[in-house]
Order: structure tokens, then C-alpha cells, then sequence
């Protein structure tokens, strides 16, 4: 080791500097020494072995750390709403579910090469980065709820409608797709009769949803041994569930986010958070833009040759009846599903369940309901039973003047009830649940202080459809065959809203693959 004899003055620190050692490294090989500031005029001060390495040259060239040209303060790049007011837009998406979604993932690819502008505004702000299962921390049902129906997380609507009272609002990046359950059946083909297009012209966008949402089927031996009971006795059509997963090391759940992302890394487009569209502008039959509320309550107007909406089945149509839009069906044929909630252990000698993810009994022509099929522990199990609800127009939301929310819009009120026809269908899905159970070998048991089968409230399936319905008679419906408004040129709707019927069947896969085929219409106008 190495010594130093201090000269007049010097402490450790000026040691330190005169030899380059890290002072740390200085001052523990040198215990006696009481402090770094200490005068030691005289003293012997040991110097670590470091001391005695000679510099050498460096013969490589030396990159400066990397520092990117511009930063972002959010982790997804962010717009002001006065920069957007500068420019006319293309295409301008209102919302980001699995809709506004959709539509923007097809823009973006499709246009990819063009000058075209895109627009895309969310009346929330950022809340999580993918689906909450994704979140280490919310990775399980009940941390996940605990979360998602805080209400300073989500808006829980349903507690001012007394006719729909479980229904639930989410305002963020991704709406509603942050926190679903990821199944995704296609509807039958029996239930296009009474749509515009059919089964078959949709067929092909089902496909690119179902790649666009990552949609896989999980199978297990346990899983395939009910499938097998249920073929033999009068279910042919049981499956593994389709669901918004990524399989691999760690199954990736999907969310809207996912679209976001891709679309982004394909081409630019400007998004606005904390943005509220309050009035859509139009003149003479054609859009002409939207007037956008931001978070200071701040006024701009956003310029557009195409508006798309995709704020849900409650928003769009209090977006355009307040914005004076005409049509009689605007907020009318409100639909949903019935919807049992089942707990149940299994009787089977081994105990034996289907392993991890859902099993599927699917809606038929024949067979108006739909169980989803879940373990949720090493003996039991649970069934999500959604039943068909009838279309009509006494089913209906309508703007309540006497009560408006911080930006002046008048909040929404909902007229629903179940029909006739409902109910005799409720009492048939009743004893489909006795069948399935017995099936399974499962015995109906209460659990966490519910009955064994309880019918949950109106809108708690959070599958509310049908009130910017899609058709070909203005009378009955809000928007045509390719989802644009009826008399308003440019003005389209692709959410839920636009489905004019959904059956028993989770409606999100639908929903994704009609925002796509109406992208593509509008593509294909903006190419003309």
C-alpha cells in the first residue's frame, strides 16, 4: 500500500482530488482519521491499492450516454387540444374502447403511407398502461374490483338509474377494455336476421378482430373430459372459450391500450386526454367538427371531415341528442342481457374442475342463453349465465335537463323493463342452470353471503347495447349499414351502440369488428 504525507493544509477531500480516488474508498483505508475535513498537516495517510493503477490510454471512441432528441412526460405521447385546433382533420375518433379502438388500429394501417390526419380525443384521463390483470397487483378478480368499481375510479351510473342500476362507466384510456373478462364469441349467424348485413359480410372482419384482439383458446385434459359430458348430453356446441389473451410464458390479457400501441408504432396521429366532446358542429347534412371541453374547461373546437364516436352505448347518444342530431331512435331500443350469477362445488369422486380459463356454452338458433364456465378454487366453480333481451323501442335513455354535469350537459336518464318474452326466458335459463350443475356434477351452494343463483341488476352485465342501432329505416335506427348517421354525411358511431340486437353473447368481439369494416368505409371514401 501506498502513503501520502500530508502537506500544510490538506484534508482528505484535497487528497482525494489529487490522487482521483473515490473518497469513500480514501477514507475507509484510513480508520484513525476522524473526519473528511480534518486538517492533517504531517500526517501519513494510506492510499488504497486503486492509486497505483496507471491511467491508460483509451484507445475506442467514447459514445456520450444516450439521451433521446425529445422526452415524454406520459407513457404514451400526448397532444394539447390547442395544437389540434390548428388543423382539419381527416378522421377524428371521439373515445378508446374496444371500438375507437378498432377504428384507429385499421386507420392507422391502412393509411399508413398517406398525408392523411388523424385525430383521437378521451374524455378521461390515463389511468392504467394495459389490462388490469397485466398490474402485478391487480392480477386476481378481487383486487381487480376493489379497484376498478372505486368510485373514484369508475363512474357508477347506476346508482342515479333506478331501471338500470348495476351499470358502470369507465373514463380512461381504454375504457372499459382495462377491466373485462377477454371472452369472445362470435354471434351465431341466426342472429344477423334482422340485421342490415349478414353473418357472411361480416365473416371477415371477425377474423381480423380476432388477430387484431389476440384471441386463443386454452385446453386442458380436466377441461377436455366436461367438454366430452357435455357433447354426450345435448350440448354439442361446448367449447373452450375464445378469449382476448396472448398465450405464452405470462398470458397477456388484452385491452384497448394494445391497439393504441400498435396503431402509434405504424404511423402518428395526435391524441388528447382529459378532452370531453360536448357538441358535435354540422351544416347542411355534413359534419364539420366537434366542439371539445379540456381540463380547464377550456373551448376549441376540433375541425374534421369524418367524426367517428365511439363513447359507449350511454355517451354516444347523449353526444348527439344534445348536439340537436335528428332521429327519432336516437337513446331508444336499450338492450342488455339477463344475467345469473352461479356458485357451485363439484360432487365428481376426484374433484376434478377444467383447469384455468373459461369454458364455453355457446348461444344457439335454438338455445337463447350462454354460460360462461369458470373454476375458482381447487373444488368449486362459478357460471356466468347471460340471457337474450328483447329489442324495443320503450327501452330507451333520454336527457334529464334538470340535473347537467360540470361541462353543462345534461346527464342521462333510462327508461327499461323486461318484457314478457324476457321473463319466460329468464325462467328457461333458470332450469338450464339445474341441467348444466347436474352435468357437471356440481352441487348449487351459496358463497361470500349470495344464494347459490341470484339474477343480478339490470346493466351490471355491462354489455348495455342497441341505442344508435344499426339498419336501412331511419325511423327504427340511427346509423346505416356502414355506421354512419342517417341525413349526416361523415358522421359515424362504432361502439356498442350500433348493434341492433346481441343476443346472449358477450357483444366486444362484434363491436371491434364493425369499427373495423366501417374504418374501411370510410377509407375507401377518403380514397374517392
Amino acid at each position: 500500500m501506498k502513503i501520502h504525507v500530508a502537506d500544510t493544509g490538506e484534508t482528505l477531500v484535497a487528497i482525494a482530488r489529487k490522487y482521483n480516488l473515490p473518497m469513500q474508498e480514501l477514507y475507509s483505508s484510513n480508520p484513525h482519521i476522524a473526519g473528511p475535513d480534518l486538517i492533517l498537516t504531517g500526517q501519513i495517510v494510506k492510499l488504497p491499492d486503486s492509486s497505483l493503477r496507471p491511467d491508460l490510454p483509451i484507445t475506442v471512441p467514447v459514445c456520450p450516454p444516450l439521451i433521446p432528441p425529445k422526452t415524454m412526460d406520459q407513457w404514451v405521447p400526448l397532444t394539447p387540444l390547442t395544437d389540434m385546433e390548428k388543423h382539419e382533420y381527416d378522421v377524428l375518433i371521439i373515445g378508446t374502447g374496444a371500438g375507437g379502438g378498432a377504428a384507429l388500429w385499421r386507420f392507422c394501417d391502412r393509411l399508413r403511407k398517406s398525408g392523411k390526419r388523424i385525430g383521437v380525443i378521451e374524455r378521461g384521463n390515463l389511468l392504467l398502461p394495459t389490462h388490469a390483470y397485466n398490474v402485478p397487483t391487480l392480477g386476481d378478480w378481487g383486487h381487480m374490483l376493489e379497484y376498478w368499481l372505486n368510485p373514484n375510479i369508475s363512474n357508477l351510473i347506476g346508482n342515479s338509474l333506478p331501471q338500470f342500476s348495476g351499470a358502470v362507466e369507465v373514463f380512461a384510456l381504454g375504457g372499459r377494455t382495462l377491466f373485462w373478462s377477454g371472452t369472445t364469441p362470435r354471434f351465431p349467424a341466426s342472429e344477423f336476421v334482422h340485421w342490415p348485413i349478414s353473418y357472411k359480410e361480416l365473416e371477415p372482419y371477425y377474423n381480423i378482430a380476432e388477430q387484431a384482439l389476440k384471441v386463443s383458446r386454452s385446453m386442458t385434459a380436466f377441461k377436455q373430459y366436461y367438454l366430452n359430458r357435455f357433447w354426450e348430453q345435448g350440448f354439442p356446441e361446448a367449447e373452450a372459450s375464445p378469449q382476448a389473451i396472448a398465450r405464452g410464458t405470462t398470458d397477456v390479457y388484452f385491452s384497448s391500450i394494445q391497439l393504441i400501441g400498435e396503431a402509434l408504432h405504424t404511423r402518428p396521429f395526435d391524441l388528447a386526454v382529459n378532452a370531453r366532446a360536448v357538441r358535435i358542429i354540422t351544416e347542411r347534412g355534413k359534419v364539420g367538427g366537434i366542439e371539445v371541453r379540456g381540463p380547464q374547461q377550456e373551448s376549441v373546437f376540433l375541425r374534421a371531415k369524418n367524426v367517428v364516436v365511439a363513447a359507449s352505448t350511454f355517451e354516444t347518444p347523449r353526444l348527439l341528442l344534445y348536439s340537436g342530431i335528428p332521429g327519432k331512435a336516437i337513446g331508444h331500443y336499450l338492450i342488455n342481457h339477463t344475467f345469473f350469477r352461479v356458485h357451485g362445488t363439484t360432487t365428481h369422486p376426484d374433484g376434478r374442475l377444467p383447469g384455468d380459463g373459461f369454458m364455453l356454452i355457446p348461444q344457439t338458433e335454438y338455445r337463447p342463453y350462454l354460460f360462461q364456465i369458470l373454476p375458482v378454487a381447487e373444488t368449486e366453480v362459478e357460471f356466468d349465465v347471460f340471457g337474450t333481451v328483447e329489442s324495443r323501442y320503450e327501452n330507451f335513455l333520454y336527457l334529464d335537463r334538470n340535473r347537467r354535469d360540470a361541462y353543462g350537459v345534461p346527464e342521462i336518464q333510462v327508461r327499461f323493463s323486461y318484457s314478457a318474452e324476457d321473463m319466460r326466458l329468464i325462467d328457461e335459463t333458470r332450469k338450464a342452470i339445474d341441467k348444466v350443475a347436474s352435468i357437471m356434477q356440481i352441487e348449487l351452494t351459496p358463497a361470500g353471503g349470495k344464494p347459490a343463483v341470484c339474477l343480478v341488476p339490470p346493466g351490471a352485465d355491462y354489455h348495455e347495447s342497441g341505442t344508435c342501432r344499426m339498419g336501412e329505416d331511419p325511423n327504427t335506427s340511427v346509423v346505416d349499414r356502414n355506421g354512419q348517421v342517417h341525413g349526416i354525411s361523415g358522421l359515424y358511431v362504432a361502439d356498442n351502440s350500433v348493434l341492433p340486437s346481441i343476443g346472449a353473447t358477450n357483444p366486444t368481439l362484434t363491436t371491434a369488428a364493425l369499427a373495423i369494416r366501417t374504418a374501411d368505409h370510410i377509407i375507401r371514401m377518403l380514397d374517392g
